[in-house]
């Protein structure tokens, strides 16, 4: 009777370390093993949408996936309980974005929840100069608009505004000249959309001036400053290529 009892007894300790063991590598192989993974961008422009997508490392022919989305922030515009997502970052400047996929419908003792972070850059400033400069050579504004069209290219999600200002001595329509020549310049020349690059002719100030400023979607477009009446002006620039000399006239 005591061999039996003794057998019995190493019986159940064997029986427990086994549970055991069993126990502790299920853990541990979940620990290790994650079945699911998010694909997106590192990080992107505020006011742009981000896709989050979810994927399954491994083939499993019986299964039927369902996915459920959580968020930190922003909002969710399309592809909910879908494997992928579409997400709003308007207003998120500066922010990131962790969104978090639990995978159900699996039979499998890996881990099927998985969380993404994307940091979220901050726009432009607006209404601050980017650049600004006088009635300088093509040559030398050529220079300044191929800093202007970088900036943009690294800031995907601004516009670029162009303002030009005719100065108290100018001509008739030199603001609106030279606005079209840096907007082909831009365009033509260094490729940007042109939908990106709005030109405005902001009146006069004392001496002819370009701002160029970049602005972001998410606030309000800049306005022009003028700061010398129309009244005030006199046609006695000469224009470029006229050899002409031109009466002093008074704008009404």
């Amino acid at each position: 009777m005591l061999q039996e009892a003794v057998s019995f007894s190493q019986f159940i300790t064997g029986a427990l370390f086994l549970l055991v063991t069993f126990v502790v590598t299920t853990a541990q192989s979940s620990d290790r093993c994650q079945l699911v993974f998010v694909e997106s961008s590192p990080q992107a422009d505020a006011g742009t949408s981000i896709v989050f997508s979810a994927k399954l490392n491994a083939v499993i022919p019986t299964a039927k996936p369902e996915f459920k989305w959580e968020i930190t922030a922003g909002r969710i515009m399309s592809g909910e309980g879908t494997s992928s997502i579409t997400v709003d970052t308007s207003g998120l400047g500066g922010q990131s974005i962790e969104a978090t996929v639990s995978v159900s419908g699996i039979s499998t003792l890996c881990s099927t929840s998985v969380t993404r972070s994307v940091a979220v850059l901050s726009p432009p400033p607006c209404g601050m100069a980017f650049d600004q400069y006088g009635d300088i050579r093509f040559e030398d504004e050529k220079a300044r608009l191929d800093n202007f069209a970088i900036q943009l290219f690294k800031e995907k999600a601004a516009t670029g505004y162009v303002f030009a200002y005719a100065g108290k001595q100018t001509y008739e329509g030199e603001a609106a000249e030279r606005l079209l020549r840096a907007k082909n310049y831009l365009v033509k020349v260094r490729h940007m959309d042109p939908a990106r690059i709005i030109t405005i002719d902001g009146g006069y100030q004392e001496e002819f001036r370009v701002t160029l400023i970049l602005a972001s979607p998410e606030v309000l477009a800049p306005s022009a400053m003028p700061t010398v009446s129309p009244a005030e002006i006199e046609l006695t620039k000469r224009r470029p290529g006229d050899p002409a000399k031109r009466k002093t006239t008074k704008r009404e």
